[in-house]
């Protein structure tokens, strides 16, 4: 980040007496992607799965570094950006998280905070104490498969330090795989994918976004194509003891050792809370 940048951020983060704990919110490049059957879908990051999770770690007092594969600044899933996928929707929460998206200028081409995965290499993993990722369809696009993401979510897991992930965001975790790229590639290809042995998660109790919630996102959000695979399926597939909540669109906040997931866009505030427990 530039000077200016980094100075805004600490005015946010921290007072001269606190320490603050670093967490490196990752987050994906792609603004469009192609369905199953051809069909140009526009996506990007979910208003209140990146907004709830940061106002919240910025009002526990910690450092926030932002990143994705590139660096890119990232779209906003238009979809997203109403008052109705929040836990609270009523309009003036959604008002100041959406001041605060506008406030830290996410999504600003020139002044995005939003740096590279070579540049946390740079920087140093090791000094981040906690990771988050966020949601909407945008993670299947370019990190289910990203050698430098799984690299880092090897070392959080090692690290045993707070790993939170929702919705679509948990399919990240397939990046640690010995073998993402082929997995991935069989996921898209007929489904019958098979994980190498190695998996870091292998075994771990985790959530995403259910099967029956992507049935109704494919009949109204994806205008009747499909993703190529869906998330519940991946990551069962790869290893992972999936579970959901007894209702869908309800929060289902799934917690083991150092993972955290969140089933839905309502569930955006409980793994916060969760991953900010972890830290204190």
């Amino acid at each position: 980040m530039k000077m200016k940048q980094l100075l805004a951020a600490a005015a946010l983060t921290i007072s001269p007496l606190t320490f603050a704990d670093e967490i490196l919110i990752v987050m994906s490049d792609t603004a469009q992607m192609t369905l199953k059957n051809g069909t140009n879908y526009h996506t990007g990051v979910y208003l209140n799965e990146l907004m709830e999770p940061v106002k919240l770690f910025l009002e526990a007092g910690h450092t926030l570094t932002f990143a994705s594969p590139k660096g890119m600044a990232p779209r906003l899933d238009p979809v997203s950006d109403t008052p109705d996928h929040f836990l609270d929707v009523s309009r003036a929460n959604y008002n100041a998280h959406k001041a605060l998206f506008n406030q830290l200028m996410i999504d600003d081409k020139t002044h995005s905070p939003v740096v590279s995965f070579s540049r946390i290499e740079q920087i140093g993993v090791e000094k981040f104490d906690a990771v988050f990722v966020p949601g909407g369809h945008a993670p299947l696009g370019d990190l289910v498969s990203n050698e430098q993401l799984g690299g880092f979510l090897r070392h959080f897991n090692a690290e045993q330090k707070p790993t939170g992930l929702v919705c679509h965001g948990p399919v990240a975790l397939l990046s640690a795989l010995p073998n993402a790229k082929q997995f991935e590639q069989q996921m898209k290809s007929d489904g019958k994918a098979k994980a190498a042995a190695g998996w870091v998660y292998d075994g771990y109790k985790m959530t995403t976004f259910s099967n029956s919630e992507e049935t109704v996102a494919t009949q109204y959000y994806l205008g009747g194509d499909e993703l190529f695979y869906w998330p519940q399926n991946a990551l069962t597939k790869a290893g992972g003891k999936y579970s959901r909540g007894e209702q869908d669109w309800q929060p289902h906040i799934v917690i083991d050792q150092e993972l955290i997931t969140g089933q839905n866009n309502k569930s955006s505030v409980g793994v916060a809370k969760a991953l900010i427990s972890k830290l204190d």
